[in-house]
């Protein structure tokens, strides 16, 4: 239990990175800065693509490594340290001129991607690692889904109460607002990365594989596992909806809600419970209804849940505002926890069935996927507010055009709800076979 606490530690880091950036950079690159919302979606889209071409290549690296800290653990250090400089650097573009602006946030940008990485990658490789078990794998994964909750709240509720209460009470403007916020977030990650790599200084490992097989043939070898297929595009479609969602919601508050983003405290404090809440009872229902038909359900009430978001506007009560966010909360904790814990089943598929140890190089795919739809969810929403006429730039509560707050709805409600229903459909396809070894490498040619 102790090692499951330790290492689940690295997911407030990482998860308190991408959900701060983004559920706050897309409103303040637009409202704060005046970056127009289709740049400023492009931007993100291009540090995601480059975040992801990138992750593979960790995965080879970290299986690669040799060290006396292990194969991952140097990473998470190192990816700490820089991901906590990052969220600093992305929050103070508007104190930047010796460079042009968009010139700046592309780099940070690349900074902060590049940290997400040379975290992230390694350390979803490690649970393949420490965990023989698919059950125990299951309850390590519980411990990193709280985590995420913990996270998210950090992103979606603590980061724009700071905001709002910098603006507000201190009345600095908001700008500076969001640099205050971004400082206390990344003493947030620097702490929780450096816990995670003392956590699991006796977590186990393996070793090198002896067998050297080329890249290609390793990727190809990869892609061709159907399971691993399907898995993929589960995680794709659940995180667009997850980040269209996230990056959405602070617009919707202010425009369509008409309400300050102080609000979104109460809504964080919901969604973190309802995640905690659900862990227990979503394992146990695993063991009756299998890992990938859990998930199948848990998308099907998100999809619901995200149409009601239609229904939503100017005087909603805080009480339904709130129990919405709960009852997301507990379908999208089910999705992420029968997701996560079926990643280190299909790793260790894919070594009786070939008798590598390759856990890298599936974690660098399965990060690619991730960076892919946290890349696609914030074009969209930019594509969209540039096409339907929403205004960069106007104080926080003046009103957008009605077509706006239409594009502002549909990213919000009807998008999430297609692409949750979509995964239905996968997870339902979803079967993990006993393995027959390839002929060309069997175990007794791979170290453990």
């Amino acid at each position: 239990m102790r090692l499951y606490f330790g290492w689940s530690l690295g997911t407030l880091a990482m998860s308190s990175l991408l959900n701060t950036q983004t559920a706050m950079l897309m409103v303040y690159l637009i409202s704060a800065v005046g970056i127009a919302p289709a740049v400023a979606g492009s931007l993100v889209f291009i540090s995601k693509i480059y975040d992801g071409v990138t992750d593979p290549l960790m995965g080879i690296i970290s299986d690669r490594t040799s060290s006396r800290w292990g194969r991952r653990r140097p990473y998470l250090l190192a990816g700490g340290i820089l991901a906590a400089l990052s969220v600093i650097g992305l929050f103070s573009v508007h104190t930047v001129t010796f460079v042009p602006t968009q010139v700046w946030i592309l780099v940070m940008l690349l900074v902060a991607a590049t940290a997400y990485t040379v975290f992230n990658v390694p350390y979803m490789s490690m649970p393949a690692e420490m965990v023989q078990d698919p059950y125990e794998r299951s309850k390590l994964m519980s411990f990193r889904v709280a985590w995420i909750a913990v996270g998210t709240f950090v992103g979606i509720a603590l980061a724009p109460r700071l905001v709002a209460y910098a603006r507000d009470t201190m009345g600095v403007p908001e700008t500076e607002a969001f640099s205050m916020m971004s400082l206390i977030t990344a003493a947030i990650i620097l702490v929780a990365s450096v816990a995670c790599f003392i956590a699991t200084r006796d977590a186990g490992a393996t070793e090198r594989t002896r067998l050297s097989v080329p890249f290609k043939e390793q990727a190809r070898s990869a892609l061709s596992n159907r399971p691993f297929l399907i898995l993929l595009g589960i995680k794709y479609l659940g995180l667009y909806a997850l980040s269209a969602t996230v990056a959405t919601n602070i617009f919707f508050v202010r425009q369509v809600m008409q309400q300050s983003e102080a609000i979104m405290l109460w809504y964080g404090l919901a969604y973190m419970v309802g995640t905690l809440t659900a862990i227990t009872p979503w394992v146990l229902i695993s063991k009756r209804l299998s890992k990938a038909h859990t998930l199948a359900l848990s998308a099907a009430l998100a999809a619901c849940v995200n149409l009601t978001w239609l229904l939503s506007g100017p005087g909603e009560p805080i009480g339904l505002y709130m129990l919405r966010a709960f009852v997301l909360a507990v379908s999208n904790g089910g999705m992420l926890l029968m997701g996560q814990s079926l990643l280190p089943d299909v790793m260790e598929y894919d070594y009786r069935k070939t008798g590598l140890r390759r856990e890298g190089l599936y974690a660098g795919l399965y990060s690619f996927v991730e960076k892919l739809a946290f890349a696609t969810a914030p074009l969209t929403l930019g594509v969209l507010l540039s096409t339907m006429g929403f205004v960069p730039g106007l104080p926080r509560t003046a009103t957008q055009p009605e077509s706006a707050l239409l594009a502002i709805t549909l990213s919000m409600a009807v998008i999430p709800a297609i692409t949750n229903t979509l995964k239905v459909v996968l997870a339902l396809q979803f079967r993990l076979p006993e393995p027959v070894p390839d002929a060309a490498q069997q175990p007794e040619n791979a170290g453990n």
